[in-house]
């Protein structure tokens, strides 16, 4: 019979192998995180990435076949992608969620910006006159963004209500272990 055609196991083998791209495919995006896997969903629900609402189409999110910026569904989303960011002082370490949410809530209130931009300015102003910075061991934005992150952290702990006692503060103390106080002083020495 191998002798005489027989070709039907081609035709299996290349079924096997769909599968098996398949099988990993999913196994890669279970793997993924929530970003990544709404990202991939929302390819296949439309892979162009446009709204058909009246005669033109228009891109719904970045990274859709068309060059243009629209808004995404997070808040401010395309600044953020789109702008240079920033150098930090310190190692790259992994991202923290609870440090993204201290700095956005910092950030999205107008008085607490203010006020925390005014700090930035008189820890600048006080680093300037740092022994340290005098003597050339350190930068003025090192330095600066030391005394801030350490006012950071005072003034955000102090700010836990004192009637808050037992496992909810355990769990408030251990979320602000999370927080990385040097990129949020850093980002906020770095503005003008």
């Amino acid at each position: 019979m191998a002798g005489k055609g027989g070709g039907a196991w081609k035709v299996a083998y290349a079924d096997f192998v769909t599968a098996m791209m398949a099988f990993f495919l999913v196994m890669w995006i279970v793997g993924q995180d929530q970003k990544i896997r709404r990202s991939v969903s929302e390819y296949f629900s439309d892979p162009m990435g446009t709204e058909s609402s009246g005669p033109s189409k228009k891109p719904t999110r970045t990274g859709s076949s068309y060059e243009s910026i629209s808004s995404g569904k997070v808040p401010l989303e395309e600044n953020v992608s789109m702008g240079r960011g920033r150098s930090p002082f310190t190692q790259k370490r992994k991202s923290s969620g609870v440090t993204k949410l201290v700095n956005d809530w910092i950030r999205d209130d107008k008085q607490l910006s203010d006020y925390w931009m005014k700090q930035a300015q008189h820890q600048r102003e006080a680093a300037r006159w740092s022994k340290s910075v005098k003597d050339g061991t350190t930068t003025l934005e090192k330095e600066a963004a030391r005394l801030l992150l350490t006012q950071l952290k005072d003034e955000f702990k102090r700010d836990i209500p004192a009637k808050t006692k037992g496992m909810y503060r355990d769990i408030l103390e251990e979320t602000f272990l999370d927080v990385h106080w040097e990129e949020i002083a850093e980002d906020l020495i770095d503005q003008p």
